[in-house]
């Protein structure tokens, strides 16, 4: 199959050797790439304050949370998480929690894809949704169920909301949280909160909320 011509945020019929050759294309250096049971989508840079800002501030809000629970964890931005073949997602935010000891072996600095035939999926993986809400909750929510996350949250930059999804085991119908299960005694209300304060006050006003629950 030819590569495909490409539409900004939209998904586009293709095969698995096309989306493959699609990427190694110089143009494309920068975009993230999905693909989901034959279907495509890259989003394309550059990235708006609003998004960069909430990415910032959900990536350091997690990691202090869960520093502060004393959790393991490790955290990717914009990582590729791929099944060869079938399904591939690059989220804003990845985060293995728990015992490091779980945590994948990953070739020591390796920017190969995250195999997902060869290790465990993340606990928990992140959309910052500019201008791609209705994917993130529809088709990108399917497709991390598949990959096996356990949580999956959507943040929405317009309307400050954090939406958090899980799943039980892979392929499930994601089921809407009010609180995580990963980070236990995180709530969507509490993340709000963070970002309110972060956006309003500055990130310094984010990270003494979390501190001082």
């Amino acid at each position: 199959m030819a590569i495909p011509a490409i539409r900004e945020d939209t998904w586009v019929r293709t095969d698995w050797e096309s989306f493959l050759a699609l990427q190694s294309e110089p143009v494309y250096e920068r975009s993230k790439f999905y693909y989901h049971h034959g279907w495509m989508r890259v989003e394309m840079s550059p990235v708006g304050p609003a998004h960069a800002e909430d990415n910032g501030l959900i990536a350091q809000v997690v990691g202090l949370f869960a520093f502060r629970c004393g959790l393991r964890f490790k955290s990717y931005v914009n990582v590729t998480l791929r099944k060869s073949g079938s399904q591939e997602a690059q989220p804003d935010l990845a985060y293995y929690l728990g015992n490091v000891a779980q945590l994948p072996p990953f070739p020591s600095r390796s920017n190969s894809p995250i195999d997902l035939d060869r290790y465990a999926p993340p606990s928990l993986t992140i959309e910052v949704a500019a201008t791609s809400l209705k994917d993130d909750l529809t088709t990108k929510r399917a497709l991390y169920g598949e990959l096996g996350v356990q949580e999956y949250w959507v943040v929405d930059t317009q309307s400050g909301r954090v939406l958090m999804f899980g799943f039980s085991q892979p392929g499930d119908v994601a089921t809407e949280l009010e609180r995580s299960r990963v980070l236990p005694g995180l709530s969507s209300v509490v993340l709000e909160e963070a970002l309110h304060r972060g956006q309003a006050e500055g990130d310094g006003a984010a990270m003494q909320y979390i501190l001082d629950l």
